[in-house]
């Protein structure tokens, strides 16, 4: 129930992704393609009874509130595929009457209006959905579609790491078995029969397994169990795994590289990944003396824990239905993991850093933390954000993958490697404000993206753009001269050595 007060604190906030206006409702169609978008997004309320340029409240007669009832409840049923169920109420606001139509947010994604079109929400207004991506990010979110689930054909338990799947199990069952005097440092040593009759009498290893559905009934692992569990998840599916390279320069298109991840390093299950990952980090990163003392042990120019939590979204979070590897780019200024899928439903670049999670391979999300380091309630984003602030993120729909961007604090130093005393921009991590109605919000969000990242790096190239934003070189022109245009940035330099940075205050 939504009340008098609370609705006239709402209205003239205008309309958004979950909050529609109409005057009147009298075409069912129109009101089914409403619900359609709401189904499909986050859910939301219709108030009819307000107008939607104004915000005027206009209300209803008893005769209008009893014909607004009955369409709004048979464009529910008639027009919107599968039909929803909705609420309605009549609420009085100063003696005029709307009512307030509740539309959930559907389980039986995606939903259709009665033409067979798919409509989602796009800020406060819709739009229509062509994108097989979306579509499939639609089903996941509903549980309809789960590729850690799977059954990956050909699997069998001698598949099995036996050493990673007795750390699981101990620390899966800690309490079990060590009231059965199994010990951490026994685990190894112990048979896994013993082990199995520890947890549950009644199992087989195998019976186990399928018990917590990381083998399914004809023997075959699940991807889940293969990803956790596997001695060569490559074996089975050669793409699952993670590339990482460390360029010289700010491009990936340079021919020139300080190190590759080997392949030999990463074949393995997700927690093998995982290690070398950070290992590779480790060698590849510079460290810095953070205390007085000649001898005091150094710190890595970014904390180690911003890594932990991004590298384990990745690989618990991915898309499983998308061919590639992770991707790790190191550059000069930058670090890039390339994530394949863009990001669950309802789930936003923003929201992520306020700890909301909705798990894509819920399989996984519920039985890898027990191999790999995460808490398993969201807020491994707001730990890695809160410990470095230089961390941006990128829903890509187009290249269909999720972008993590940690930007690194470079020397700056001209061609002679000779200090340049030239001022650096303090860095800058607050969004900046386009002066300009003629963009949309993504477009803002993009820019201001660059922007940020222009003022915490000096002198930046436009490949630099290219390769952070992943848009083509006529896109980044193009946004580039909206912040010149609004005059928030300048080139500076020769076209050789120059680049763009941001205007001062003082010019």
């Amino acid at each position: 129930m939504i009340t008098a007060n609370e609705l006239k604190q709402l209205i003239p906030q205008g309309e958004t992704t979950t909050v529609q206006f109409k005057i009147r409702s009298e075409d069912a169609y129109k009101m089914g393609v409403e619900m359609v978008a709401f189904s499909n997004t986050q859910g939301g309320i219709l108030v009819v009874g307000v107008d939607d340029k104004t915000g005027i409240i206009a209300g209803l007669s008893f005769e209008e509130i009893q014909q607004t009832n009955a369409l709004l409840v048979n464009a529910a049923s008639e027009n919107v595929k599968p039909a929803i169920i909705i609420a309605t109420e009549t609420v009085n606001i100063d003696g005029q009457n709307v009512i307030v139509a509740t539309i959930p947010q559907g389980k039986d994604k995606p939903y259709k209006d009665n033409k067979g079109i798919i409509w989602v929400k796009n800020g406060a207004d819709k739009r229509k959905v062509f994108s097989n991506t979306e579509l499939r990010v639609m089903m996941q979110s509903c549980g309809t579609l789960s590729a850690d689930s799977d059954s990956v054909a050909g699997s069998a338990y001698k598949d099995i790491s036996e050493p990673t799947l007795k750390n699981f199990l101990f620390k899966r069952y800690t309490e079990e078995l060590t009231n059965a005097g199994i010990l951490a440092h026994l685990v190894q040593s112990t048979e896994i029969e013993d082990i199995v009759q520890a947890i549950d009498t009644n199992f087989t290893i195998e019976q186990l397994l399928k018990n917590i559905s990381l083998m399914d009934e004809a023997g075959q692992l699940t991807l889940s169990g293969l990803l956790l569990l596997g001695k060569s998840i490559q074996r089975y599916k050669p793409v699952f795994t993670i590339k990482g390279v460390s360029f010289v320069g700010n491009s990936a298109a340079t021919t020139e590289f300080r190190d590759k991840l080997p392949d030999r390093e990463v074949e393995g299950n997700l927690q093998k990944q995982y290690e070398a990952s950070i290992s590779f980090i480790n060698r590849n990163l510079k460290t810095i003396q953070v205390e007085k003392e000649f001898n005091s042990a150094g710190q890595l120019e970014i904390p180690l824990e911003v890594f932990v939590e991004t590298l384990t979204n990745a690989f618990i979070h991915r898309d499983y239905y998308i061919n590639s590897p992770i991707r790790l780019f190191i550059f000069d200024n930058r670090i890039e993991i390339h994530s394949p899928g863009i990001l669950p439903d309802s789930v936003t670049e923003e929201t992520i850093k306020q700890g909301i999670s909705v798990p894509r391979n819920q399989l996984l999300f519920d039985n890898a933390k027990y191999l790999l380091p995460y808490t398993g309630i969201g807020s491994g984003i707001m730990r890695a954000t809160k410990s470095y602030y230089k961390i941006f993120f990128q829903n890509n729909i187009a290249t269909e993958e999720f972008v993590i961007t940690i930007l690194r604090d470079e020397t700056i130093e001209d061609m002679n490697n000779e200090p340049v005393n030239e001022p650096v921009n303090e860095p800058v991590n607050e969004p900046v404000k386009i002066n300009t109605d003629a963009i949309s919000k993504d477009i803002q969000n993009e820019l201001e993206s660059i922007y940020t990242y222009i003022a915490n790096n000096h002198l930046t190239k436009r490949i630099d753009i290219k390769e952070l934003t992943g848009k083509s070189e006529a896109t980044v022109k193009r946004y580039l001269k909206i912040l010149k245009d609004n005059n928030l940035i300048e080139y500076s330099g020769s076209d050789k050595t120059g680049g763009y940075r941001i205007v001062t205050k003082n010019g």
